[in-house]
């Protein structure tokens, strides 16, 4: 049985488009060896949540024991963030908006660590490979762009074959990445070969707008 836990009101002043839920900190310290100083004390780790809105805002937001409670708000975006996604260490964020930016920001500052100038294509979608170092974001050209987490720069692009990238996920290992366009097709990529392995176009009539492995 199901129940409503937790409820925050008015977090965004217009329609959240966009969530993600990730953790902070909770680092085992390194064993110290011989003749070195004893490690700091392991960091306590925090539940985090980032929304995304059609106010142009992003909020990341601490979560505890039912409350929540705002961390940073963040108003880089000059339009709607439709996007946004943490990485699997829990330390960056990265978001996406109608503008065409990617935004990719430290966690636990608040502060921005790069802006990666997409071009006049839309970013509807924006996911971190496993490895941390990847930002892969799907366009309305139907390719999906890779860019480096710690350049910005664009390192890869993956031709669809179809039209606009609505949704993209990677594999927990890395080795696979999906995407679902406007169009009804799943594309699946090898990431060692960057071409595609799979493609499906019979199960869905309408645009896929979230998937998952």
């Amino acid at each position: 049985m199901y129940s409503l836990h937790t409820k925050r009101e008015k977090a965004h002043q217009d329609c959240i488009w966009t969530c993600d839920w990730g953790v902070l900190g909770g680092d085992a310290p390194n064993e110290a060896t011989e003749g070195e100083e004893l490690p700091a004390a392991p960091t306590e780790s925090q539940d985090i949540i980032v929304t995304g809105g059609l106010d142009d805002v992003v909020r990341i937001w601490n979560y505890n024991d039912g409350e929540v409670t705002e961390r940073h708000k963040l108003t880089d975006h000059s339009l709607g963030v439709v996007s946004v996604a943490i990485s699997s260490d829990g330390k960056k964020l990265a978001s996406s908006s109608l503008e065409s930016a990617i935004h990719v920001w430290d966690i636990d500052s608040g502060l921005k660590l790069q802006t990666i100038e997409n071009g006049p294509v839309d970013s509807w979608t924006v996911v971190f490979s496993p490895d941390g170092k990847y930002i892969a974001s799907g366009s309305h050209s139907g390719r999906v762009h890779l860019y480096s987490v710690e350049s910005g720069k664009l390192e890869e692009q993956l031709d669809t074959r179809g039209k606009f990238t609505l949704s993209l996920a990677f594999s927990p290992d890395g080795k696979h990445l999906a995407s679902g366009a406007i169009d009804g097709i799943i594309s699946i990529f090898d990431m060692e070969t960057k071409k595609v392995k799979h493609s499906n176009n019979e199960e869905h009539a309408m645009p896929i707008r979230s998937l998952a492995f």
